[in-house]
């Protein structure tokens, strides 16, 4: 019990606390905090010991609230073990708000000090790169779909063989907190959630291949080539993520004709890490976008040229709205990925729609 309830820390919250801490130096050579900048200030002095101040103190901050967990886990029970992971998971999240807002902020500030060139702005593109394999397909979730429906259809198959009660949601210990009287709907049930889940990774694997294109003014050629092994590294992402879904479900589904506690407490508690691991692992072989993190070039004339400034659209620096902008995904201006343009009605549909589908999986499962 105790050391299923600190690997989770240990092995899900450590890593996201290094790459939340250290997020500043994946960006863009030409973003700082969410404000653009020149490629020439985002290595002066000031802006490196900005990006430093950032990881030294989230880094303490994350670290305090890892402790805290590490050291009121092993005495709780299964009731407040879930309990003092939810306060985890949302001081994470609203330390790594504020952190980012007020550094944000502090980054507006600092860039009207900073040294610009009068000169227009100018915008690169590459008319070829659409013609690019840019993304894989989206035919490759076939194989996710034919999973999910081979599962569906033993279930039924072997409907009469289910106990009256059915278990529903495990926890990381793989211990049931949720069953259901059977029914074909509580049997088929993980089944619907899963599907859900394979058209929201089909969308976002649409949305990489899709989104716009924004190559840099000092070498757009090479940043090109770039950015089209960015995008493919993680529709590849997307699409084992899919499957180790997938498969973790059908664990799941399958455990209610062939019980396997220990089998499942692995699969339940290997897969999430896996993902995480891999995303941030992933973040970590390059910039947003493309390119290397660390550019051992550090002599080279660097760009004096102030990039196209749309920081108005982009509201506290993380949340993109632009109505002018026909794009619906753009890069994130902070971490790695994409965001979503929530000018465009679409976005909300999504929202909507990922919603819908935690709401149902909820449902279901009671």
């Amino acid at each position: 019990m105790q050391l299923f309830s600190i690997l989770p820390i240990i092995l899900i919250f450590a890593p996201l606390a290094l790459f939340l801490s250290f997020a500043p130096y994946v960006t863009r050579e030409t973003i700082s905090f969410g404000v653009t900048v020149s490629e020439y200030n985002y290595y002066t002095p000031i802006l490196r010991k900005l990006r430093s101040t950032f990881a030294t103190v989230s880094l303490i901050g994350n670290g305090m609230i890892i402790l805290v967990c590490l050291y009121l886990l092993p005495s709780a029970n299964e009731k407040s073990t879930a309990m003092i992971t939810g306060v985890c998971t949302v001081l994470f999240i609203v330390y790594w708000a504020a952190l980012h807002i007020l550094f944000h902020f502090k980054m507006k500030k600092i860039k009207g000090t900073l040294t610009t060139v009068d000169a227009p702005q100018r915008v690169k593109i590459d008319t070829t790169f659409r013609q690019n394999k840019l993304t894989y397909s989206n035919y490759w979730f076939l194989i996710h779909i034919a999973i999910i429906v081979a599962i569906g259809i033993i279930s039924i198959l072997n409907y009469k063989a289910l106990p009256n009660v059915i278990p529903m949601k495990y926890d990381l210990q793989g211990h049931v907190i949720s069953s259901a009287p059977k029914t074909y709907l509580s049997v088929l049930a993980i089944n619907l959630v899963q599907l859900g889940i394979i058209a929201l990774m089909m969308l976002v694997n649409w949305s990489i291949k899709t989104s716009k294109q924004q190559l840099t003014a000092s070498n757009p050629a090479q940043f090109a080539a770039e950015n089209i092994q960015f995008r493919r590294k993680w529709s590849l992402f997307t699409l084992v993520t899919g499957l180790l879904l997938t498969i973790l479900f059908a664990f799941i589904q399958m455990n209610m004709f062939v019980p396997n506690l220990v089998l499942l407490k692995g699969i339940i508690f290997i897969t999430p890490v896996l993902i995480l691991l891999g995303a941030v692992g992933l973040s970590l072989t390059g910039r947003q976008g493309g390119g290397k993190i660390r550019n051992h070039q550090e002599d080279r004339e660097r760009s004096k040229e102030q990039p196209v400034n749309d920081d108005e659209h982009w509201k506290l620096g993380f949340i993109y709205f632009n109505a002018n902008d026909p794009s619906f995904t753009v890069e994130k201006r902070y971490g790695i990925g994409w965001t979503i343009n929530f000018a465009r009605p679409l976005s909300w549909v999504l929202l909507v729609f990922i919603i819908a589908i935690v709401v149902i999986s909820r449902v279901l499962s009671q």
